[in-house]
């Protein structure tokens, strides 16, 4: 045989031609490597036509199937078919991966993959073990946001070898112990064993006067953001009581129960001028009332539980327990509670496709559904915890955009919904339902995602909830230039609305905006503007800038720090960290850098300096000073807050941020104690104090005055020299465990 005449065989094309004609070598998958590395995706096309089929296949990996028949010949067109195949296979798989959590088998860990810290997951939650001892701390708890500020993380674990701190913290705590009321009184129940609960319930009521203006704040404050009664059906049964005082069967209704926890709630504003009217009705509702319904409760038959009017004396418990401080473990535990006892009742299920539910009752049960939903959603986002509520179709369980008025116990059909512009007593409560499954979604999102490689969706999900927010209908947005012509009932529940349906897009960004260098100017913008936004609702409701003549004014500042305790704090140390990135980067007029704050061009494009955040800063820690002395505050937070503003404003050296540091917290420490003395002592004998003339501190010499630069701490008088006081102290020292005891402690972030 003559091998001089003998050929080669044409190899196939089984390159991608792009790769074929810059001659590289392609490792044939669509899209190959080197497209992918050039940037030429869609240019990575395979010969679908070959005209020549190879001697030889060449040895490619294939899935199992398909190597039963790589020896019989396969053509090109079936290998490059299967690599397609694969390739879509895999597409499908990553979208998966993206959209819906991986489901484990029952008998499997979630996952065998080691956590990784990073910045996003350290500001999930923190796990702190101590001994023993183990508890979880959400994304707005304090330990949380110490974690994200190094220099002052390290500082507050040394604050307890400083005697003058130590000293004056545990001095506040003191005071503090003496001004603020018990939560609960531990006399409530054992007081009232020898009368059946709802007969206690019943002899207990305040007097009519009393109740009528009780009454008139709840159904003016309390009734507009979130619904729990129909107004009209609750007076009427409330006027037949009064009319029909020898009517015996309200001892077995649960009327008597729901009126109780209407007055428990409203009670919060009312209860300056009722103290003074009648001292035993406010200590009943403040302290005793709350447990007697508790136990009420408790002993009802297994058939009343499955009441609706049984439903709604829980929720309106719930909300009376966060009005009065209740912790957030505590408040998500009983807003699950709430969950599964109205899943029980059924208001999870559309109640359009059941004969006997009437209509009146159809419609209040989707009213009482979604706000149950809202409580359990914004009690989860405050405690860091997963939310209770199950996925559901919120569309036909929401309610209708209507007056109470427009139907009642009578009506067969519901007139049509009133157009979303037009206010009615239900706009903000449909307002809530339209957005809760987004608001949901970015929940349940973020308990989910483990890593920033998600950042599209984060960012797809964050557009949906600023659309919410720019979808508010115009009666119930919060008009900039005519608030001082707004009732502060309407303007509190604007900005609950408003509060409610931003809160998941900040816990949404707050993960990628911890790490500004790497944050999208998106996130950083959203994330500042919202902090203004929430810093600027402090001046709607505090008593030393409302109107002369607004009523109840210490009322509503209550419930606003009450509500937005967690909001105003995390806003705070938000711009705090906006005011690092002045002090890092400073600004020049051509600086346009995608890592500088001063490129952020805010709310109408005003460019917000370094000294107006710190201003604000401080005036938040004014704030929260003034407010020691209530239910709720806490000075840890305020030191908190004051160390990390000093460790941002500077660029000293590590000893000199130690000094600033240490002049912030005793500054804090000092206002706090200045607030705090007149409400303990006689000012004028015990300890000499001389308190200033107006009952608070005026806003030409304020404490804010105390955060700046100057070095002068406040000389204020020794609890020791008080011979009244002295053997308090020292007691109340002797159980206090040490106040920045941070070290010792191991923190798992995830």
């Amino acid at each position: 045989m003559d091998t001089s005449q003998s050929r080669k065989r044409a190899r196939p094309v089984v390159s991608c031609l792009r790769c074929r004609e810059k001659k590289l070598k392609c490792d044939r998958v669509d899209p190959c490597e080197n497209c992918i590395k050039a940037g030429h995706r869609a240019d990575c096309t395979y010969n679908q036509h070959p005209t020549e089929l190879p001697s030889k296949p060449k040895r490619v990996q294939l899935s199992v199937d398909a190597l039963g028949n790589e020896s019989k010949g396969v053509g090109i067109g079936i290998i490059e078919d299967l690599q397609q195949r694969l390739t879509r296979v895999e597409g499908l798989l990553a979208s998966r991966s993206v959209n819906e959590p991986a489901v484990s088998s029952p008998n499997s860990w979630p996952s065998n993959t080691p956590i990784q810290p990073s910045g996003l997951q350290s500001s999930l939650g923190t796990l702190v073990v101590k001994g023993s001892r183990s508890r979880y701390h959400g994304q707005n708890d304090r330990i949380t946001l110490l974690n994200q500020f190094e220099e002052a993380k390290g500082f507050v674990n040394q604050c307890s070898k400083d005697s003058s701190i130590v000293k004056l913290a545990k001095e506040v705590q003191f005071l503090q112990s003496k001004t603020q009321a018990p939560l609960s009184s531990p006399q409530s129940i054992s007081e009232l064993e020898s009368f059946p609960e709802l007969l206690q319930l019943l002899q207990s009521l305040p007097s009519k006067s009393i109740c009528d203006r009780l009454v008139a704040i709840y159904t003016t404050n309390f009734e507009k953001t979130l619904r729990i009664l129909h107004i009209p059906c609750f007076l009427r049964q409330y006027a037949h009581f009064w009319t029909s005082p020898e009517d015996e069967s309200y001892l077995s209704s649960p009327f008597i129960p729901q009126l109780t926890a209407v007055l428990t709630i409203s009670i919060i504003l009312g209860e300056e001028s009722i103290k003074m009217e009648n001292s035993t009705s406010w200590e009943y509702l403040r302290l005793n009332a709350v447990c007697l319904l508790q136990a009420w409760l408790q002993k009802l038959p297994r058939k009343h539980r499955t009441e609706l009017t049984t439903l709604q004396i829980e929720t309106l418990m719930l909300l009376a327990r966060q009005l009065r401080s209740t912790s957030a473990e505590e408040s998500w535990k009983a807003a699950g509670s709430l969950v599964r006892s109205a899943m029980v009742v059924g208001l999870h299920i559309d109640p359009s496709g059941s004969p006997k539910i009437s209509v009146f009752q159809a419609e209040n049960r989707r009213r009482l559904w979604i706000t149950i939903a809202e409580m359990d959603l914004q009690a989860s986002i405050t405690s860091g915890m997963p939310i209770m509520t199950p996925k559901v179709d919120f569309h036909t369980l929401s309610p209708a955009n209507l007056n109470d008025a427009d139907f009642d116990e009578s009506t067969t059909e519901l007139p049509a919904p009133r157009p979303l512009n037009e206010s009615t007593d239900t706009l903000p409560l449909v307002t809530l339902a339209r957005t809760l499954s987004h608001r949901i979604n970015a929940m349940n999102f973020i308990q989910q995602t483990r890593s920033e490689t998600n950042l599209d969706e984060r960012l797809k999900l964050g557009r949906i909830l600023e659309e919410c927010l720019r979808d508010i209908p115009y009666p119930l947005k919060i008009d900039q230039t005519s608030n001082n012509d707004i009732m502060p009932p309407l303007l509190m529940n604007q900005v609950l609305l408003d509060l409610y349906i931003r809160r998941p897009l900040l816990c949404l960004y707050r993960p990628v905006n911890t790490d500004k260098s790497r944050a999208p100017q998106e996130i950083q913008r959203a994330c500042l503007d919202s902090s203004l936004i929430i810093l600027s609702y402090q001046d709607y409701f505090d008593p030393n800038l409302a109107e002369l003549d607004t009523q109840n004014s210490h009322g509503y500042w209550d419930i606003f720090h009450t509500f937005c305790k967690n909001d105003v704090l995390w806003a705070a140390l938000s711009v705090c960290k906006y005011v690092g990135q002045y002090t890092q980067h400073t600004p020049t007029t051509d600086q346009h850098s995608s890592n500088g704050f001063p490129n952020l061009n805010i709310k109408q494009n005003q460019l917000h300096s370094k000294a107006s955040l710190t201003r604000l800063v401080e005036n938040t820690l004014e704030s929260l000073s003034r407010r020691i002395g209530e239910v709720g505050s806490n000075v840890k937070d305020i030191v908190l807050l004051a160390v990390v503003l000093q460790s941002v404003r500077g660029r000293g050296t590590p000893e000199m941020k130690d000094r600033w540091m240490a002049q912030g917290a005793k500054k804090a420490l000092s206002a706090c104690r200045q607030y705090l003395l007149p409400a303990v002592t006689d000012q004028h004998s015990t300890f000499g104090y001389q308190q200033p003339q107006d009952s608070t501190v005026s806003s030409s010499n304020n404490l804010a005055s105390q955060f700046t630069a100057s070095p002068h701490i406040p000389q204020l008088p020794d609890l020791l020299q008080s011979s009244a006081l002295a053997a308090d102290f020292a007691n109340f020292q002797e159980f206090q465990e040490d106040l920045f005891s941070f070290d010792e402690i191991f923190t798992w972030n995830f």
